[in-house]
Formats: C-alpha cells, sequence, structure tokens
C-alpha cells in the first residue's frame, strides 16, 4: 500500500455530518475496501478466565460478553478509511492531501453513562474530549441515516471491510443500525453482520493467527510488519482505521499464506471470520449462516493488485 499524499483525519461533527458523507459519496465509486474501527468506554463487564486465556474461550461465550458490555455501553468515534483494491487512499478532492474521517458521537455523556476508568483516562490522555462531544457530537442516528444514504451500507456496491480485532467494532455498529440491543445468540449476530456488512469482511487479527511471529495488537502487528502510523493518534478512531488498512494490505502483500493468491483463495478461507467470534465450520458450509445461494462475486478473487 503507497500512500501518495499527507493524509488528513478529518473530524466529522453534526454540524458537518452532511458535508462529509458528501466527499464520501464522490470517493464511493473508486473504492472497494472500507476499514472501519471504533472507540467506546472500555470493558465494565470481565471474563473471570485468567488474561492470557480470555482468546481460548469458546466464541458462543465470548460473544455472550461481548454483548453484554455493548449493551451497556454509548459509542464514543467511529473510523473510517477508504481505499481501491490497491490500498490506494480516495482523490484528493482539488487538495494535495488525502482523507479519512473521525466521527465523533454525542451518544456516550460520561456525567450518566457506565464506563471502564482506565479506558477513559486513556483516550483523554490521546485527546478525546467528551464535553466537546457531548455538545456538537453526531448522534447515532443521524449517523445512520447518512450511511444508507451515502450508499455505503445498503447501496449493493461491492465494499469489502476491514478491521483489527473487529467484533466490537461491528457489534457497535450494529446497536447502531438496529437502534436494539445485540441478538441473544451469536449466530443471529452473524446474520445480522451479513444483511448490513456483505459476505467479504476481514479481520485482521484472526488473519494473523496463520502467520508465525505476528500476535498482539494493532500498534504491535503494525510495528512487526514495519507499518508507520503515518496520521493521528493512537486510541483515535480516524488513525486507528487507516493502520488498520495498512497493516492489512502490508500483510496480504508480504506474509503466507497470503502471498500464495491463486485465485484469489487465499484470502476467501478469512472471509466473514472475526477474530473469538469464529463460527462452525458447518455453519459457514450449511448455509445456516450465509444463505445457501452465496455467489462469492467481489473484488478480491480478481481485483487484489
Amino acid at each position: 500500500m503507497e500512500i501518495a499524499r499527507p493524509v488528513i483525519v478529518r473530524e466529522v461533527w453534526a454540524h458537518n455530518l452532511e458535508k462529509e458523507f458528501a466527499l464520501i459519496r464522490v470517493a464511493l465509486p473508486g473504492c472497494r475496501i472500507a476499514a472501519i474501527d471504533t472507540e467506546f468506554p472500555g470493558h465494565i463487564f470481565k471474563s473471570q478466565v485468567d488474561g492470557h486465556l480470555i482468546a481460548h474461550l469458546p466464541p458462543a461465550e465470548t460473544y455472550e460478553l461481548m454483548k453484554s458490555n455493548i449493551d451497556a455501553l454509548e459509542i464514543i468515534q467511529v473510523g473510517l478509511a477508504l481505499s481501491d483494491s490497491c490500498g490506494r487512499l480516495p482523490p484528493h478532492f482539488g487538495t494535495p492531501f488525502s482523507y479519512v474521517w473521525q466521527f465523533n458521537f454525542q451518544d456516550f455523556d460520561i456525567e450518566t453513562n457506565a464506563y471502564n476508568e482506565e479506558s477513559i483516562n486513556l483516550l483523554k490522555s490521546q485527546g478525546i474530549d467528551f464535553s466537546k462531544n457531548r455538545e456538537m457530537g453526531i448522534s447515532s442516528r443521524d449517523f445512520v441515516r447518512q450511511l444508507f444514504l451515502s450508499g455505503l451500507i445498503g447501496g449493493g456496491r461491492p465494499i469489502s471491510w476491514v478491521t483489527f480485532h473487529g467484533s466490537y467494532d461491528f457489534g457497535f455498529m450494529i446497536k447502531m443500525l438496529t437502534r436494539q440491543p445485540l441478538p441473544t445468540h451469536m449466530l443471529d449476530f452473524l446474520r445480522l453482520l451479513k444483511r448490513f456488512f456483505g459476505f467479504c469482511i476481514y479481520d485482521v487479527k484472526h488473519m494473523i493467527k496463520s502467520c508465525d511471529g505476528l500476535y498482539g495488537g494493532l500498534e504491535r502487528v503494525a510495528k512487526s510488519l514495519n507499518v508507520d502510523r503515518i496520521a493521528g493518534k493512537s486510541h483515535q478512531a480516524g488513525s486507528d482505521s487507516l493502520l488498520t488498512l495498512q497493516t492489512f494490505f502490508k500483510l496480504i502483500g508480504s506474509r503466507k499464506p497470503f502471498t500464495d493468491n491463486t485465485e484469489g483463495m487465499a484470502l476467501f478461507r478469512f472471509c466473514s471470520v472475526l477474530f473469538g467470534l469464529e463460527a462452525p465450520m458447518q455453519w459457514r458450509c450449511s448455509g445456516l449462516l450465509f444463505g445457501s445461494h452465496l455467489h462469492w462475486d467481489n473484488f478480491h478473487a480478481r481485483h487484489l493488485c
């Protein structure tokens, strides 16, 4: 992934939400990939399992814990980075810069809503102003409306989605899209995931399980792949969405099994698998999850550079 221009993280608030989505609509025809990241008030419900064993919890237990947290918490930020299938960011719109977007929400009220104090202190240290978010931020209802109007969701575009440890990212997105608590059962959540975001979803945290020597969080994996953060700060959603996109392209371009990409099949087996929520293979093969008439004709079989 080559980034030819300086990148600006565009801060999106209630007053410029429509203007920024107008830019996104202009960019979308040339974009095949959307990387997202979310910031939220930490985890208030935690597993009783030791920290190093959490990754080995059964998917149903991981989902139950995730649901408990997301149902009780409010979104703070969503980051969005768009690119074409070669990793090129959208056109520069008459400026010398490329753009990624950071949506700041009003939903979280530090005075009344639940949060993890350590997580909130970290976000404060990285520059998030919760009072400003509350006063000037976007309502999740308005954000969802613009998502649909833009065609990013529900527009029939062949978008492939990229995240890092994306269960919470998509969990908060689905909570906003449905305006309801997450489904009780993981299978129903995964069906909603496919309904809103399609089949082509890649979780880099899941993908690195197939790579020797790659482990840990986004910063660690990016550093291991010699990927530098080029805009914004860590633990801010816009910057992290771009770093996720950069890391994804570096991973599939440099590490086995992704470099042996005959007809896109190296990537195909990682589709729609979120780290920690790995669906049983019989769900994926039987049509329970994606339906029996799925046709996989998206970008990566023929168009990845």
